[in-house]
């Protein structure tokens, strides 16, 4: 764990004490046990002394206070894991370098650098190598419409302008119809082929524009099968997005899934 990491992780563990803290101040008093035996459970409210076997007894009608004390109770242990966890994190993050050893590279000066091979590349090389990668584009017919993105680049639909635009300004780095040869299946050209920097993994990304259309929709499934038994399941390294003239697309999803998968 980076110590940007660890300290993100400290603000969500602030934020998980301090709502399970307050919502056990409001919780009520005792401790929820159970007995279980014919015909069913039995419920009793202990008292708050570790060891106590007294209790009362809980109606199951009285759900409001079966669930406070269920609730209580798992509070209780979330809180506890929480602030060790806290603990520990605060120590890491006092003891922690601010310097990762991935980041040495960096520090050298460029002389140095190109001397040196490091562990890991920095993000903007290993971005601008990606990038740079060349391949054949995929022809378009003579009269397909002309839409171009706001980097200047050719697509085929006003949807796929809408998710290049929006990967440009949320900085992830993709390539348009990158050619990809599945054995048995042939040459496929996703719509993108996208990378988390982060995690320097490949996504295929394929919009399914048309999926009223019963024909379209065939071969949609078709290729999503082939994806699938190449390996590339949605969500693991294959992203999905769909639309029809009752359902269009999205730009706040679009933003959704790349924060999910590519940041």
């Amino acid at each position: 764990m980076t110590k940007n990491a660890a300290v993100k992780r400290l603000d969500e563990l602030n934020l998980i004490i301090k709502t399970t803290r307050h919502r056990l101040q409001k919780a009520p008093e005792g401790r929820l046990a159970s007995h279980k035996r014919s015909p069913g459970i039995y419920y009793y409210s202990l008292h708050e002394t570790p060891g106590d076997s007294i209790g009362s007894y809980i109606s199951k009608s009285d759900l409001s206070l079966l669930t406070a004390l269920a609730q209580k109770d798992y509070d209780q242990k979330v809180l506890r894991l929480a602030e060790e966890e806290q603990k520990k994190l605060a120590r890491f993050i006092r003891t922690c370098p601010d310097l990762t050893p991935e980041q040495v590279y960096e520090q050298l000066s460029s002389d140095r650098q190109l001397l040196v091979t490091p562990i890991r590349q920095p993000d903007d090389v290993y971005v601008r190598q990606w990038l740079s990668v060349e391949y054949p584009k995929k022809p378009f017919p003579e009269d397909y419409p002309e839409l171009f993105t706001s980097s200047g680049e050719r697509v085929r639909s006003k949807s796929e302008v809408i998710i290049a635009d929006t990967l440009l300004r949320m900085g992830i780095p993709y390539r348009y119809e990158y050619p990809v040869h599945f054995p048995g299946a042939g040459t496929f050209h996703p719509d993108f082929t996208v990378l988390n920097v982060r995690l320097r993994k490949e996504y295929y990304w394929e919009h399914l524009g048309m999926m009223a259309d019963p024909e379209y929709a065939e071969a949609a499934l078709s290729k999503i099968d082939i994806y699938e038994k190449n390996g590339c399941f949605p969500g693991s390294k294959l992203i999905l997005t769909h639309e029809t003239e009752k359902h269009p697309l999205q730009t706040r999803m679009i933003s959704a899934i790349i924060q999910e998968y590519l940041l």
